[in-house]
């Protein structure tokens, strides 16, 4: 399924809200064109109706018109500092445990919502509010300060210990998240990256995560592979890349383009060449259906640190454990 919906009438959307300006003594700055007020005003009668009708979570706070907007506004790219309104997508509730996934589309200046889930006739359309890698206390204060409401998603309604067993593989995520982060900045071992990316997927999959976050480990795994001069290994997670992108953006969207190219043009990558330079000829990789593959793509066999077979579970001891070691052997090696 995917939903796409536009913003308000064309008056509204291509008046800016802001200019870029010179200011006295300071040189260009960004300088207030529009007030959210006016720029209501610009909206048809149907239209204000609608705007009135979203929920204002902030009020008393603000003015009923700056409430709304800070309620409803969704942002316009990952990271994005600004974002706009949207009358149809903006009445899309959260769920920690969502169905569905925004995106900001600038190929066709659109909001897009595509399903990352199997969707029955009469179920309700979710996305997420929360920011990646919260546990339950923290997304309930976040959606309570931010939205007013307290969430009960299937996710936030789990009895007391299997809450407990979710927040644990979260923060398990975050930290190797953050890890991998602090990798990138240094010199770093790719069987390492690939460990880490390996494991964040399996928590993925143990907590049933589908979002940006699955694109964001295999992008940090194909840095790996190309910055070591890998084609094959890197071709395949650009490929793995790309069908979670089509997924959660949908075929046209700028990065599933991108990463779509990148797949198919690797090797005029000017990282890729520079990488080949100093290295020896990779192994050849194993059928795509044989035993072996995974442990190939995944370096298994030179992993640093000792790995439990996947048949078995390991214990949460020896896990916390082995992300403390990691952590602090970083810590001193920066500190040296």
């Amino acid at each position: 399924m995917e939903v796409v919906t536009t913003a308000v009438d064309s008056r509204a959307r291509d008046s800016k809200l802001y200019a870029i300006k010179l200011v006295p003594t300071k040189g260009l700055g960004m300088v207030v064109e529009r007030t959210i007020v006016e720029q209501v005003k610009l909206l048809n009668r149907e239209q204000q109706h609608a705007f009135f009708a979203l929920h204002n979570a902030h009020v008393g706070k603000h003015s009923p018109p700056h409430g709304i907007a800070r309620t409803n506004v969704l942002p316009l790219g990952p990271g994005a500092s600004w974002g706009g309104l949207f009358l149809e997508a903006s009445r899309i509730n959260h769920a920690c445990w969502n169905n569905a996934q925004n995106s900001w589309n600038e190929n066709i200046k659109k909001i897009t919502i595509h399903a990352v889930r199997d969707i029955k006739e009469g179920e309700e359309i979710t996305i997420i509010y929360t920011r990646a890698f919260e546990e339950y206390s923290e997304r309930q204060r976040f959606l309570k300060d931010g939205f007013s409401f307290n969430c009960g998603c299937k996710l936030c309604s789990l009895p007391p210990s299997k809450r407990k067993e979710s927040d644990l593989r979260i923060w398990k995520l975050k930290s190797l998240d953050e890890l991998l982060g602090r990798l990138q900045c240094s010199d770093f071992e790719p069987e390492l990256v690939l460990q880490l990316v390996y494991k964040m997927l399996r928590l993925f999959d143990e907590e049933d995560i589908l979002d940006a976050r699955l694109v964001r480990a295999y992008d940090d795994a194909f840095a790996a592979a190309i910055e070591n001069g890998d084609e094959a290994r890197a071709k395949i997670f650009a490929e793995k890349a790309y069908a979670i992108r089509v997924i959660i953006e949908g075929d046209d969207s700028p990065a599933t383009m991108k990463i779509k190219r990148l797949a198919e043009q690797l090797t005029e990558s000017s990282l890729y060449i520079e990488a080949r330079k100093s290295l020896h000829e990779r192994d050849s990789p194993p059928q795509p259906d044989s035993q072996g593959f995974e442990d190939w793509l995944w370096m298994k066999d030179d992993w640093p640190i000792a790995h439990t077979p996947d048949t078995d579970e390991p214990s949460e001891t020896s896990e916390l454990s082995a992300l403390t070691s990691i952590f602090e052997t970083l810590m001193a090696a920066e500190n040296e």
